[in-house]
């Protein structure tokens, strides 16, 4: 079959029949789909889009859907990450720097259609081949921030995937949650809630930051949908206690909130800002004034007042050039930069908040025209928020020693509760101490007397931060470590 142009190979009468799909062997990915909306799927939400709600929602009918059980979270994005998905689907210059230098901080997960020799490409661009793996998936596009997974963290320490449903008529990319949620061997929660990943953000403590581009139909959003089902919807999915809607900007693609704000930790906003109201779009300027006024006046989970510092926007030219949509892989911050007079003013401000990242640029010129950047084409898979790790004993007398460990978080801790419970019976009852900071930083340490030597000493870990998050080492709750005096 001769190759087809993707303007053309979403043509009306495939948009929702997976039986016309076109695979991604007959998919030209030099002439890649744009995360905007394209003229076809345009024309199709505007004379059909009763049509459009019905296919989306036709998955879910006579289901029976079940929001994740017992007490869960969603990690900020600046916490720890096991991993970033990409969709090898066009811009493989752009994805091929990304892919190799998050390679280097995390695991890759690059969906493609076929491996055909892929890995090997980009280990020879330097990727980690330790850290890359293929996932086979025929995706129709890049913009896997927007189709992609979103990861919650359970109370006993497992993982679980949030599989919302993309705002495009794009079903194969639809389908990609289920894909990795298979190749990771976690669950997945279907969620009957229209909502791109670029449109949400967390401060891990239980607050969503979105736009309200989420009841645009001309987006692809659900106006029928109240605020209150979607806050309803956050609570249930995601553990949100409290959902911030910030107005969409005009004339960018998306609407995405992720298009002119980021957090950069737990309650440090940037948010883009034009030099002269003419320099945005039509109502640009006045807008993002008044989403800063709304953090301003905003909270985080643990009561902090946002803090929000600005951040230049180069002049929109029909492209909005945003320095926000960026993406954190662990300690690396990998940004967009055009070569347009701001990049350096940019660069310095995420590194002014973050003296302790590399931050570097990335010349996002020729993707932006497609309404996205870095962070619209990557998903994070996120890693345990609050980690206990490398406990170890050392004694002091027959009856005393000490337990030094170490807590991998980014979270505020509650130091009255970093514990060290133990117990000469692990039937008894544990006795609780609490462990102090060393010196060094995030290693705790607990002295222990009063233990019997002659008998072997039973003890475990737990960990409280201020909004609530909690571990334990072991994670099994019948699990204990043993220490002997003998």
């Amino acid at each position: 079959m001769k190759k087809l142009a993707v303007s053309a190979f979403l043509g009306l009468s495939i948009l929702f029949n997976s039986s016309f799909a076109v695979n991604a062997a007959e998919k030209d990915f030099s002439k890649p789909l744009p995360q905007s909306l394209t003229e076809q799927e345009q024309n199709y939400l505007k004379n059909n889009f009763d049509q459009y709600l019905k296919d989306k929602y036709k998955p879910f009918e006579n289901r029976v859907l079940r929001a994740p059980e017992g007490v869960f979270w969603t990690p900020g994005e600046f916490e720890k990450c096991e991993g970033i998905c990409f969709s090898w689907a066009g811009y493989s210059g752009l994805m091929t720097q990304l892919i190799a230098d998050s390679s280097q901080h995390a695991k890759v997960f690059v969906a493609a259609y076929s491996e055909n020799g892929l890995k090997d490409r980009l280990v020879a661009a330097g990727a980690k081949a330790e850290n890359l793996q293929i996932v086979k998936a025929d995706l129709d596009s890049v913009w896997m921030r927007d189709f992609g997974p979103f990861f919650i963290y359970k109370s006993d320490r497992t993982r679980e995937i949030i599989d919302c449903v993309y705002n495009r008529p794009r079903p194969n990319d639809d389908k990609f949650p289920q894909i990795i949620g298979k190749t990771l061997n976690i669950k997945v929660n279907p969620c009957k809630l229209i909502l791109p990943g670029g449109n949400f953000q967390t401060d891990g403590h239980g607050v969503a930051i979105v736009t309200d581009v989420v009841f645009d139909p001309s987006q692809g959003g659900d106006p029928n949908m109240t605020r209150e089902q979607f806050e309803k919807y956050m609570k249930d999915y995601f553990g949100m206690k409290k959902v911030i809607i910030l107005k969409q900007m005009k004339r960018d693609g998306t609407g995405h909130v992720d298009m002119f704000s980021k957090l950069l930790d737990d309650k440090n906003f940037i948010v883009g800002e034009y030099k002269t109201p003419a320099d945005g779009a039509p109502g640009n300027y006045e807008i993002l004034a008044a989403n800063v006024k709304t953090l301003e006046n905003e909270t985080n989970g643990l009561g902090e007042k946002f803090i929000v510092t600005r951040i230049p926007m180069p002049k929109y030219d029909g492209t909005s050039y945003s320095h926000t949509n960026s993406v954190f892989v662990n300690d690396l911050v990998m940004v967009p930069v055009y070569n347009k007079g701001t990049d350096d003013e940019a660069l310095g401000i995420y590194r002014k908040i973050l003296p302790n990242h590399t931050v570097k640029g990335y010349d996002c010129r020729d993707i932006i025209t497609a309404n996205g950047a870095i962070h619209c084409i990557t998903q994070l898979v996120m890693a345990d928020p609050l980690q206990i790790k490398n406990a170890r004993t050392r004694a002091v007398s027959n009856s005393s020693f000490d337990i030094t460990f170490n807590i991998d978080t980014k979270r505020v801790l509650n130091n009255e509760k970093v514990l060290v419970h133990w117990s000469n019976d692990k039937s008894g009852t544990f006795v609780p101490v609490t462990a102090g900071a060393t010196n060094n930083p995030l290693e705790f340490k607990a002295e222990i007397n009063g233990a019997d030597s002659n008998k072997e000493i039973y003890y475990f870990i737990t960990v409280e931060a201020l909004d609530g998050t909690t571990a334990r080492m072991p994670i099994n709750q019948n699990e204990f470590m043993t220490y002997s005096t003998k």
